[in-house]
């Protein structure tokens, strides 16, 4: 006991020393790469784009179809909120933000369809679109879907447009779906930068 003693090598050491090599220790940088868990792609290039929107979205459960027009993709999902100025179609293979689609969403034995933009997409959840261009008869319908959502009542959509008119439309639709894929064919070719496209393709549906 008393060669423990004098043996300075068994004396023990204050705890602080002990806890000042281990934060030693700790605070050297290491050379190995540190894992991150991977983002999801297009996480919606706006996402507070949900909370700023305009125009009031109510619940809505309907059968939805969306037609990317680039791609000539189709995908099939549920419509789970709608508003006047756009809807949120749940699927698993939501498309890019900015991407230019045309949608139809069916309820009710009545059918709506509109053109839109992806304002802001989640992997594997779903996407958020804008409507840009729709025809007056399915607006009618909008109307009245969004008058019985917020408890308004109005009378049963009118009756679809005339021959002329519906020609007018389906000319004029024609023509901006002709000028969204030559924006696409520009961007894809380089010529066009991806915002510079975005930026077109919201002209052209204005």
């Amino acid at each position: 006991m008393q060669e423990f003693a004098r043996n300075p090598q068994f004396i023990q050491k204050p705890a602080h020393h002990c806890v000042l090599r281990l934060e030693s220790k700790m605070s050297v940088p290491s050379d190995e790469p540190i894992a991150a868990a991977n983002a999801a792609p297009e996480e919606s290039a706006s996402k507070g784009s949900v909370e700023n929107r305009s125009q009031m979205r109510y619940s809505f459960t309907a059968s939805a179809e969306v037609y990317e027009l680039r791609t000539q993709t189709r995908v099939v999902g549920r419509c789970s909120d709608l508003g006047m100025g756009g809807c949120y179609i749940d699927t698993l293979a939501p498309f890019s933000v900015g991407s230019v689609v045309r949608i139809r969403v069916e309820n009710d034995t009545r059918e709506f369809a509109s053109m839109a933009i992806v304002a802001y997409a989640h992997a594997s959840m779903g996407m958020g679109l804008r409507f840009t261009d729709m025809k007056p008869a399915h607006r009618q319908v909008l109307r009245y879907w969004i008058a019985g959502l917020s408890g308004e009542a109005l009378p049963e959509p009118a009756a679809a447009a005339t021959d002329a008119q519906n020609e007018s439309q389906e000319m004029e639709s024609n023509m901006r779906l002709v000028l969204s894929e030559l924006i696409s064919l520009l961007v894809s070719k380089k010529i066009l930068t991806q915002s510079e496209g975005a930026e077109m393709l919201l002209q052209v549906f204005r």
